[in-house]
């Protein structure tokens, strides 16, 4: 998808975009904020080079893209997810390990997150020691099912 339909396809859907991640992508994980997924897009589509180029992305993978992108390897730091931006509780309660940073991938066919604890705690070694992680199988198709379901209601 190029990435001016991309943005008009985001403009015109967002909202419902929006309760697609977090009612599918998001469904096992966690739940995003609709402010912190405006936040998300402003960032992705104001960086100058992307990882991920947008032809290679389609609707339905570009929430886990989106998420990837701009938080992908930034080592989000584990207090950075509260209520008011991603709040990963069910990932957090279902690990049940020390950790420090987040981390999120896309490698293959799967959307992984890893919850990641530097030496000794401190953020600015290279050092990482994988503490948990998960991998969901990325849907690639979808979303426009879930817009016809949802306009239906």
């Amino acid at each position: 998808m190029q990435e001016n339909e991309l943005k008009a396809f985001i403009k015109e859907n967002s909202s419902l975009i929006y309760q697609y991640i977090n009612s599918e992508i998001l469904k096992d994980i966690g739940v995003m904020s609709y402010s912190f997924f405006i936040r998300l897009i402003d960032e992705y589509f104001s960086k100058e080079e992307k990882r991920v180029c947008t032809n290679n992305i389609s609707i339905d993978t570009f929430g886990y893209y989106l998420i990837t992108e701009v938080l992908g390897e930034a080592r989000q730091a584990f207090p950075f997810f509260r209520k008011d931006t991603l709040c990963l509780d069910k990932i957090f309660k279902e690990a049940k390990v020390y950790f420090n940073h987040v981390k999120f991938t896309i490698e293959n066919d799967t959307f992984n997150i890893y919850l990641i604890q530097t030496k000794a705690g401190v953020s600015t070694l290279d050092e990482e020691i994988i503490k948990y992680s998960k991998q969901f199988p990325i849907k690639t198709s979808g979303i426009k099912e879930f817009m016809v379901n949802y306009s239906l209601k």
